[in-house]
């Protein structure tokens, strides 16, 4: 199939690690021109990673628009085919379609160079030239440097391709001393540093050598380009970085402070050739998997667990797009490294896959163009394996550089079998851990489960799995997994506190859990653990928003790219009514993680009660996008369209989604307080339904056949986990709950009502019963009755405009003057489930002592 007739080209450049906190900097002071030039002249922003945050995966997931758990690769090695050895993680295991697959089948001319990982190098069309290219054989010295024909598609082409690498003993004292000024100080025969520098340095030229021979001499629409360079310069330099840290040799600093800042210009220069390349017709995208943390939040000692390492990454990557309709000087917000190839996809006018996990940058674009998606790309011609095999030097090549950087155990030769356990351990961590990311909550407790029962000993698995226990309101399991850790006796306490008090606040004890968090804050580092967040949480659930806002103050100045930290803040200011503070906030937590659908959501609610109609729809729309059974979101939006944009037509279609996503039905018995709801629950007892109580509060004097109330129902405004346990079930309610209900059940209503007299009369002889009043007191005032009327009309208005609520106004003289007849009616409204007869039994007359006089 030939190219659509638009000449567009796209130039992807992955900067692995390259991170704007040490770039804006360097920008500033004039180092990096030709960067600057591109964010001058396009759109930047962060792209947030995924974790866990391994290149291997992260490079795929940003080639495919998919989370690893769909694209197959997994880690930094795996298992041979016939479970002989290890071998480090191969192009062959993706299993999904690559950007450059999909463009190549639609007839796009397609070259990718050094993506990790790529080899042996597949077939595609155009040149693929895998990451092996630059590693192979690197001991022998340059008139002995050999590379298999695997690391070149088209085979033909690896001899030419061979002559523009560049061999660590080829660079002389000029090119490492803009990196080591004073290099002739440091004993070559110990200084094994600068041999990994010269190593580095010559794997980012080779690259850069043959992608931009590719660029000029060959046709091209697509081309790829990946640089781990900045990512290992960082790794074995950053703590050298300024400014100087007291924990750092000063004479070593003076040595190698300035390596970071070489590695950054270095790529400026590169980055510089290639623009040469690009035209009127050229997108360019530079983008990075993650960041890496230059300053107080970089762990200080990592633990010894596999790929360690990967902790000194930060959550945030960059991204930098300039082009043929591409904003000019503007900032992006709200990306990922999944949407790089929906992305691109779109800039060739060609549609995203629905089982693509990434979405289109549009903020990117000045005139947005819609373009209907497809079901998959999977189903089409353009995706050609190579069966060619690796060679055992090469192989043992690239182990040994991700053994050197610490991202990998060395390998057991003598027990292979050991070497296979360990490798199918971690690949199925990481499988767990990308679950969990991509909020596959129940999937990730099955890989994790498994794990734990084959590893008892690695607190990595208990840990992971007490939070997806506690994400799933499994806290019985989440308790017994604390626990075990803690007889474990391999974590610092203070994490262990910090993980119970989270435990505390899923089971809805935020007093509990302020106390055992203030027992960690003094054994815990401030700048990893998110202790003030935890607090701060607390005070939000106790609605002690300004003390919340103050923690969450305090936890920004340390994490200001935490997005959790914006959403809580929104949240609180939402409650305060401060509606604009509200949606501003839920801005900066959606700009940092596009893809929490709650976040979404406080914006659209807050932009509702802001009057900003349209952009609340947006916002809502994204929630149902990223989430389909979020039924709060749905109800809004019709709201919305039905009442204030005139859209009747998309109000029933959201309302047919609506009942479709419906979990169950719940019948409540709600009213105020003396209006009859302990009555009404021992009718619908008495008649056969369930009824949801802990029978906690004893019958008594004021209600001798019992409340039928459970505790849990009072926590509903900060806690809804309990209703799936009052699915088919009766709850009683009190009225001023009600609008805390959730959408994704159906409620059935029995609203309770009686004259506004008679319920004050009837609590203060309650409360006179009680001994909390003495009978001296004047009756209430007349504001308290004000009070309940208005408790009664928000209710009933609430219940009018919900569409996953029906109700039953039932006074409450009638039941007892009539109660056969009042439980038929009941009972028919129900949908004639219960048994009329027993439910007028429930009903004693006499107890109807309060009457309106």
């Amino acid at each position: 199939m030939n190219p659509q007739p638009k000449k567009q080209k796209v130039i992807l450049l992955g900067w692995d690690a390259a991170d704007w906190k040490i770039i804006n900097p360097l920008m500033d002071q004039g180092l990096m021109p030709n960067l600057k030039k591109l964010v001058e002249g396009g759109s930047i922003g962060k792209l947030k990673t995924l974790d866990p945050a391994f290149s291997p995966m992260i490079w795929t997931s940003m080639a495919t628009g998919k989370r690893p758990y769909k694209h197959g690769v997994l880690g930094f090695q795996e298992v041979r085919p016939n479970r002989d050895g290890i071998q480090p993680i191969m192009g062959t295991s993706r299993k999904v379609k690559a950007i450059w697959n999909i463009l190549g089948d639609k007839g796009y001319k397609t070259h990718v160079v050094g993506w990790w990982p790529s080899h042996p190098a597949e077939p595609i069309n155009g040149i693929c030239i895998s990451d092996m290219y630059q590693k192979s054989n690197m001991e022998a010295f340059p008139k002995d440097w050999k590379m298999s024909d695997a690391c070149v598609y088209p085979r033909e082409m690896a001899a030419h391709f061979k002559q523009l690498r560049v061999h660590p003993r080829e660079l002389n004292e000029q090119h490492l001393l803009p990196f080591v000024p004073e290099l002739g100080k440091i004993n070559q025969k110990r200084g094994g540093n600068i041999y990994g520098l010269a190593q580095t340095l010559s794997h980012a030229a080779s690259l850069h050598s043959a992608f931009t021979n590719i660029l000029r001499t060959q046709e091209w629409d697509f081309a790829a380009l990946y640089l781990d360079a900045i990512d290992h310069f960082c790794h074995g330099f950053m703590k050298y970085h300024p400014p100087h840290r007291p924990n750092i040799s000063k004479a070593d600093y003076d040595l190698y402070h300035r390596v970071v800042t070489g590695a950054y210009q270095f790529h400026d220069m590169m980055l510089r050739r290639i623009m040469d390349f690009v035209d009127e017709h050229t997108t360019i995208l530079l983008v990075s998997d993650h960041g890496f943390q230059p300053d107080h939040l970089r762990p200080k000692i990592l633990p010894n667990e596999p790929a360690s390492p990967a902790l000194e990454h930060s959550p945030y990557g960059i991204i930098a797009a300039q082009g043929p309709g591409i904003k000019k000087d503007s900032l992006l917000y709200g990306a990922s490294v999944l949407d790089l190839t929906p992305t691109i996809l779109n800039i060739f006018g060609l549609p995203t896959g629905l089982d693509m996990d990434g979405k289109i940058l549009n903020n990117i674009f000045e005139k947005p163009v819609d373009i209907p998606p497809i079901e998959t790309w999977e189903n089409t011609e353009g995706f050609h394996r190579t069966d060619e095999q690796v060679g055992e030097d090469e192989m043992n090549i690239m182990l040994k550089q991700l053994e050197d950087l610490g991202y990998i155990e060395k390998t057991d030769s003598a027990n292979v079998e050991k070497s296979i356990r360990r490798v199918e351990r971690e690949l199925d961590y990481n499988l767990a851990c990308s679950y969990i990311d991509g909020r596959q909550l129940f999937e990730a407790i099955e890989v994790l489960e498994g794990l734990q029962e084959k590893y008892p000993n690695d607190r990595r698995f208990l840990y992971k799995l007490a939070t997806c226990y506690q994400s799933v309101n499994d806290l019985k399991k989440c308790r017994t997994s604390v626990d075990a850790l803690r007889a474990m006796d391999i974590y610092n306490s203070g994490t262990l506190d910090v993980l119970e008090g989270s435990l505390l606040l899923g089971e809805k004890k935020p007093n509990e859990a302020m106390a055992m968090f203030k027992r960690a804050e003094e054994n815990v580092d401030p700048n990893t653990s998110k202790i003030y967040f935890m607090l701060a949480r607390c005070h939000f659930m106790v609605s002690r928003f300004e003390n919340a806002l103050r923690l969450l103050e305090k936890e920004k100045q340390i994490n200001p790219d935490e997005p959790m930290v914006y959403q809580l803040m929104a949240k609180c200011y939402t409650k305060q009514q401060e509606y604009a503070q509200a949606a501003e906030h839920a801005l900066e937590a959606i700009a940092l993680d596009f893809q929490n659908p709650v976040s979404h959501f406080v914006l659209g609610f807050n932009l509702f009660h802001l009057g900003r109609y349209e952009e609340a729809t947006t916002a809502l729309e994204n929630v149902l996008k990223l989430a389909p059974d979020y039924n709060d979101a749905r109800k809004l939006l019709m709201t919305i369209y039905q009442t204030h944009l005139n859209k009747p037509d998309q109000a029933i279609a959201l309302r047919k989604a609506f009942e479709q996503k419906i979990e169950g039905t719940i019948y409540i018995v709600s009213g105020m307080p003396r209006s009859g709801t302990s009555m009404m629950m021992q009718m619908l007892h008495k008649g056969g339904l369930d009824v949801f109580t802990d029978r906690k509060r004893e019958a008594d004097e004021n209600n001798s056949k019992g409340y039928f109330e459970h505790e849990l129902v009072k926590s509903l405004p900060r806690n809804k986990s309990w209703l799936s346990d009052a699915n088919q079930k009766a709850v009683k309610i009190i009225a001023n709950l009600l609008p805390h209900l959730p959408g994704r059940f159906k409620y059935k209503i029995i609203f309770m009502e009686r004259s506004v007299p008679e319920l004050l009369q009837s609590q203060t002889r309650m409360l006179q019963r009680l001994g909390k009043r003495t009978g001296d007191e004047e009756t209430y005032p007349l504001s308290l009755a004000d009070s309940f009327q208005k408790s009664i009309d928000r209710a009933l208005q609430w219940m009018t405009h919900n569409p996953n609520v029906e109700y039953i106004r039932i006074n409450y003289p009638d039941v007892i003057e009539n109660p056969f007849e009042q439980a038929l009616h009941i009972n028919a409204f129900l949908g004639n489930i219960l048994k009329p007869e027993l439910m007028a039994t429930a009903v004693d007359g006499q107890l109807y002592r309060e009457k309106s006089r």
